[in-house]
This record gives C-alpha cells, structure tokens and sequence, in this order.
C-alpha cells in the first residue's frame, strides 16, 4: 500500500503545550490511517532547531527563511499567480517545500493559537501565504482545531474571507472562535466543526506522588499540590502596560499567598517556553521570589518535555494557571482549578466543562474574587472532579474529530 504523506502548516514551536497538542495530531493520524504515513511539517521553531521528539516520521522544514529565500519564494508565488509555474526562482529551500507540496496528500494547518487573527496580525499573512500556496497546488485543506480570531483588524478582513474559504474542512477547539468566525463570514463558509484541544486525544496516566517526590523528597508528598503557570504578559495596545503587568503579578502573588495561609501547600511552577531563544524561566523566578520564604515551591525542569508536564499536572490538587495547555494538562485528568485568562480560549476551554465561572480576565483581575474562586475550588475539589471526568470522554471525542476529518479528506477528497 502506498505510503500516505501529510503536510502540516503553520506548526508553533518552542511551547510545550503547542508541543502537546502537536503530538496528538502526529500519533492520533498515524494510528488511523490505513497503512503508512509520513509528516512533512513547515514549523516556526526559533532559530530554525526543533526540539520536539516523536516516533513518526517526519521532514521538519521552517516557515521563517532567510530573506533572500523569502524573497525566491514570493517571486515564485507572483509567478504561481500569473499562471506561469517557475520552480528555479524560488530556491533551494522554496523548492524544498514545493516539493513537499507536490506530493503530498493533504495539507493540514497546525493546532495552536489564534494565528488567524488580530492577536498575531503582524505575521498573520505568513500563515496565509502557506495556506494559499498549498491550494495553489490543488491540496485538500484542513483547519486542525486552533483558535481563531477576533477578527476587528478591519484592513485583513478581505484577506482572511477569501482565505478561510480555501479548507474543505475547519474544527476548532471552543466556541468563542466559532463565534467570531462567524461573525467574519456568516453563512458562507467551509464546513465548521466544534471540536476540542488536540493534546486531550492523547491522555497520559499522572505521576504518583511516590514516583515525583522519591524517598528523598517524602515529605512534600503529603503538601497540598498546587500547579501554577504564569505568562509574562505585555499587554499590547494598552495606554500604561507596565501597571496592568503590575497589577496583574499583585493579583498572582496574593492568591498564591492566600493557598498557602489557607492549608500547607507546595507550589509548582511550570515553565513553558523552552529552546536557545525563548524561556520563561527567569519570569517565574522572579515571581517566586516575591513569595515569603516559608512558602515551599519549586520551578519545574525546563528540559522536561509536554508528556512529563502532562503527568505533573495529572499530579495535583489544583492548579492556577495564565497560560493555556497547563489547563488543558490538568482537567485533562480531571484536576480543577482557576486561570487568568488572556485571550479566549481559556475561557471557551473551561464552558466545554460548565466551568467558566473559573476564569477571570487577566487586564482586570480582582484579587478578592479570585481568591473566592480558589477557596471554592479547593472546598469542592472532589465534586468539581467528578463533574470534570463526566465530561471528558465526550470531549476526548470531540478532540478526535480533527483527525477524524483529516483521514476523511485522505481518503475521499482528491487534488482538485
């Protein structure tokens, strides 16, 4: 049987919760497809490197080249659109994605953030340029549960119109974007399917206590666990950044200081950014340095990759995170909590569990309803639980409607 090729657009890289949720598409495609597949991935790994380990077999090509590559490609591209196929202009690396293109089956644009939308406007065109450039070459097209919009940046409208209407198919991971997509385009539009984060069709059993702490560490075994996730957040568009982050690192500290008054509990940071160019390490450290000294806590390995986060965050009590995945970590073992959310989907994540309730903006968060909220959180944890695995089969489902739509495409939808 020949072998199936899948092209994935539009990967992120240097996050280990992207890094969940593109595990989840490799092992979840591979496992249903009919005979052998492999990846060929355009990722936006800083400086080029990938850092992401996978038993799948995979062609790793970035979307960010070098200007005069860029410059090849676009000339290319130009050429495309008059009609005239030139493949010698685009470059040794333009022809390495042509090539890509030219033979694979479908085409798929990575899960992730909102990507399509005014949040990453500025390189928004990029994303899109792939996406038209692989239906140029006549591949069926697949929106793989990202987030989407909103949509308020007038000037790209046309664009993302036109854009949108090159899938054959569109999931997307919560409701917000389904609003805002929408909004954008009304009823004339692909097909679109609410589906969930990609990174929960792959559960992972979390540590016990016992297997994390070891002998040595014992005693912390028997603390109330707390996940905690915190973005360096610059609050774009604002008229005075610098106070929001304040008010909003204020905000953090007391809650954590209200935990721990509450009952003895050791804190977990989770970093997510990894890689030569990005980390958010030295972020958490300066918050945890903020914290009184009797407050017991710890920085997660920062070389430890999304399955071993995944499995911490399994681990705990409770969690309060501002970053996205640790969430989609720890309700993916049924593990209540609170988040500062940043952008929407957080807060669409959470309504696919009735637990919205949970979420508070992060440009005006309320340190005394949050820490009602965790109060709650942490009083009710065991029911919360209960509700949380109520609901996750049925989302693990919804999660595997992606792949579900990608293996259709591979099997019925030829190159147009």
């Amino acid at each position: 049987m020949r072998e199936a090729h899948v092209l994935v657009l539009n990967q992120h890289g240097d996050n280990r919760g992207d890094e969940a949720a593109f595990r989840a598409l490799f092992a979840s495609i591979a496992d249903g497809a009919q005979g052998a597949v492999r990846f060929t991935v355009l990722h936006q790994f800083a400086g080029g490197a990938v850092h992401v380990a996978v038993p799948q077999r995979v062609n790793w090509i970035s979307l960010v080249p070098r200007a005069i590559e860029g410059v090849r490609i676009s000339l290319f591209a130009a050429a495309l659109a008059a009609g005239l196929r030139m493949p010698r202009l685009a470059g040794p690396w333009g022809r390495s994605v042509i090539a890509a293109m030219e033979s694979a089956d479908v085409a798929v644009s990575a899960p992730g953030g909102p990507y399509f939308g005014d949040a990453y406007a500025r390189h928004e065109v990029v994303h899109w340029f792939y996406v038209w450039l692989a239906a140029r070459h006549g591949l069926p097209l697949m929106l793989y549960a990202p987030s989407v919009g909103p949509f308020e940046t007038r000037i790209l409208n046309p664009i993302r119109r036109r854009m949108f209407r090159h899938f054959d198919a569109v999931t997307l991971r919560e409701d917000v974007s389904i609003t805002h997509l929408a909004g954008l385009l009304g009823s004339d539009g692909p097909p679109v399917t609410l589906a969930a984060d990609s990174a929960l069709q792959r559960p992972l059993p979390p540590f016990t206590r016992e297997e994390f702490f070891g002998s040595a560490r014992s005693h912390l075994a028997e603390r109330f666990l707390v996940g905690v996730s915190a973005l360096e957040w610059a609050f774009p568009g604002a008229r005075d950044p610098a106070m929001l982050q304040a008010k909003y690192e204020e905000v953090l500290v007391d809650a954590l200081l209200h935990l721990h008054r509450s009952r003895p509990s050791h804190l977990l940071f989770a970093p997510q950014l990894y890689g030569a160019r990005h980390s958010d390490v030295e972020y958490l450290e300066r918050l945890a340095a903020r914290l009184p000294a009797e407050v017991s806590w710890e920085i997660l390995d920062p070389g430890a990759d999304s399955d071993y986060q995944q499995r911490v965050f399994g681990m705990m009590d409770i969690y309060l995170a501002t970053r996205y995945h640790p969430q989609v970590f720890a309700v993916g073992s049924a593990v209540p909590g609170v988040c500062i959310y940043y952008q929407h989907k957080a807060v669409g994540f959470l309504r696919h569990f009735g637990l919205e309730r949970f979420a508070f903006p992060i440009d005006d968060p309320d340190s005394g309803a949050l820490c009602a909220a965790l109060d709650e959180v942490v009083r009710r944890r065991e029911e919360l639980s209960v509700l949380i695995s109520e609901r996750l089969p049925a989302m693990r489902r919804a999660a595997a409607q992606s792949t579900e739509q990608v293996l259709r495409l591979m099997r019925h939808v030829g190159r147009r």
